[in-house]
């Protein structure tokens, strides 16, 4: 009696430990792709989380989900999803969002194959039936302030147009804080995934800014686009300059724009749409130095003499007020819903992102204030906005035997706000827009790594290239370059070394260090192209030895635009 007593306990502990193993069919989905699946599904997930978890096929099929709220997950749970196809709406309209699967305080969950299908906006591949700011993310996990996340691991899920993040996990931040955790995420495995064209959509720098105000560089349907989806609310029409006079007239009741009170993007104007004075250039930014009900006074220089106009402008002139909104965040359509990239990781601690295959119709991927992270072995095959993607706050990353294409997105690399203690050993960055841009990093090697013309913004070309509301003439990037963003922020100790670099034909510089840099070392380079100039700030230490090619410049900054 004894040895039966605990033959069962035995079994008991056996299938506590394996889980009740459930399926999919038994909850009797149509599977057509067209009839909302969602009741079964979440018949399903609320049998596993009454049983504490468990196993859970997904047959193959094709399941269309509606997503007007989420399939609650829970934690202990193995799911496999091989050969499911899993089909979004077809349309969704204005600030649409949708979260699939999602879960808080999640242990111990696994998530094998699957793939998701949306039709995530794609302004260069008409017709689109889902808005510019719609937002779906497919499974997103959570964390409390006193619960626990901790081992996932999603592998060979792929996806197509999703309009957000295909993984999302997140620790909590402190409130009000977006660099201190309350509480991380850990031990978070993404491997062998493909995920194409996913992510949120971001319209890139600029773009819609440059079509309204050059329009003739565009297609009357493209000119129709940005004028929807602009901020239109920015833009002031009846504007009259008058020769001789120094006075940019027209209703200034409304929302009035007032003077300049910081040497800001915030507080600049630009002027379009018809003839303009001789001595006004499109596009280009003016600081406002007076201002009336009636009119304005603009100026060259912050706090300067006010213009006075060489010719009038035409009856259709228009201007633009506060660029930062206009043109630097207006990469994220109005009314965009949160998160970025295919892969979103946020406020988690030893993170691992291998063998996938991802590109993106904004950033491609993105890892935040997070600790022990490895990127490897990784494809990405094209960014709109930002490729690879490590963004503020992250302590202790590897990134190596990575291939980055950039395709004439933002920049092909960011490591942006303060990352600690990071190697980027072993790969390849090609096709960026806006360079390699990091930003006050402490203790960083760059080592043996090959950057292949990744200014491509900086070309001459509606479409590809990007113009500058600074001068109104075309942007102008380094194919690498280091900045800082607190008043007494300082950047180093950094290495590189062995790196090839390549730059493009209207690359500024190949390095630049811009003020307040320390203890950097840039030794056993290669580099070739249109410019192999390493431009240094002021304050900045910088000890060149040893490259094949290579020129130091000191110079006199000012801060790039983004």
């Amino acid at each position: 009696m004894r040895l039966l007593l605990n033959l069962l306990f035995c079994l008991h502990l056996t299938l506590h430990v394996l889980g009740q193993s459930f399926n999919l069919s038994t909850y009797k989905p149509v599977a057509d792709g067209k009839t909302d699946d969602s009741p079964a599904f979440r018949r399903l997930f609320a049998d596993v989380a009454k049983a504490g978890g468990g196993t859970v096929t997904i047959p193959v099929g094709n399941y269309f989900l509606k997503g007007e709220t989420p399939i609650p997950v829970s934690a202990h749970t193995t799911v496999s999803a091989y050969g499911a196809r899993f089909y979004l709406p077809k349309t969704l309209g204005d600030k649409a969002r949708i979260v699939v699967f999602s879960g808080i305080d999640i242990q111990d969950f696994s998530w094998f194959g699957g793939y998701f299908e949306g039709y995530c906006f794609d302004h260069r591949n008409p017709p689109n039936t889902w808005e510019p700011n719609v937002t779906t993310r497919m499974i997103v996990i959570t964390t409390s302030a006193t619960g626990k996340t901790d081992n996932l691991l999603f592998r060979d899920i792929q996806s197509s147009k999703v309009a957000g993040a295909v993984i999302t996990v997140q620790g909590l931040h402190r409130e009000g804080s977006e660099s201190e955790v309350q509480n991380f995420a850990t031990n978070v495995t993404v491997e062998n995934c493909t995920l194409l064209n996913s992510g949120k959509f971001m319209w890139d720098y600029g773009l819609l800014w440059q079509i309204l105000v050059w329009p003739e560089d565009y297609s009357s349907t493209d000119q129709a686009m940005a004028q929807k989806y602009f901020r239109n609310d920015l833009i002031r029409s009846g504007v009259s300059l008058a020769d001789g006079t120094t006075q940019v007239r027209f209703a200034n009741t409304q929302q009035p724009i007032p003077v300049s009170k910081q040497d800001s993007p915030h507080h600049v104007v630009c002027f379009y749409g018809d003839k303009l004075p001789a001595n006004i250039r499109r596009g280009r930014k003016y600081y406002v130095v007076a201002s009336a009900a009636d009119h304005i006074q603009v100026s060259e220089t912050f706090g300067g003499k006010p213009l006075v106009f060489s010719g009038s402008a035409g009856p259709e002139t228009k201007l633009i007020y506060n660029l930062q909104s206009a043109f630097s965040a207006l990469y994220a359509p109005v009314g965009a819903g949160s998160g970025k990239g295919c892969i979103d990781l946020m406020a988690c601690k030893n993170t691992r992102i291998t063998g996938c295959k991802i590109s993106a119709l904004g950033d491609a991927m993105h890892i935040h204030s997070s600790h022990n992270n490895v990127f490897a072995n990784n494809q990405i095959l094209g960014a709109r906005m930002g490729a690879f993607f490590l963004a503020e706050y992250c302590k202790n990353s590897t990134i190596t035997g990575n291939t980055v294409d950039g395709t004439n997105g933002s920049r092909v690399v960011s490591i942006e706000r303060s990352n600690e203690d990071v190697t980027v050993i072993g790969n390849t960055f090609r096709n960026g827009g806006r360079g390699s841009w990091i930003n006050q990093p402490k203790n960083l090697i760059i080592q043996g790594n090959i950057f292949i013309n990744n200014t491509t913004k900086c070309e001459h070309d509606p479409w590809r290239g990007r113009r500058s509301f600074h001068t109104g003439e075309w942007e102008t990037y380094s194919e690498m370059y280091f900045t800082t963003y607190e008043p007494d922020g300082r950047y180093g100790p950094i290495i590189l070394r062995d790196n090839i670099f390549v730059t493009g034909p209207e690359a500024k510089s190949v390095i630049e260090f811009y003020p307040k840099g320390f203890d950097i070392l840039v030794e056993g380079n290669f580099f070739r192209g249109n410019t192999s100039t390493i431009l240094v700030g002021e304050n900045t230490d910088v000890t060149v030895g040893q490259n094949k090619g290579g020129t130091v410049q000191k110079v006199v900054q000012s801060g790039p635009s983004h």
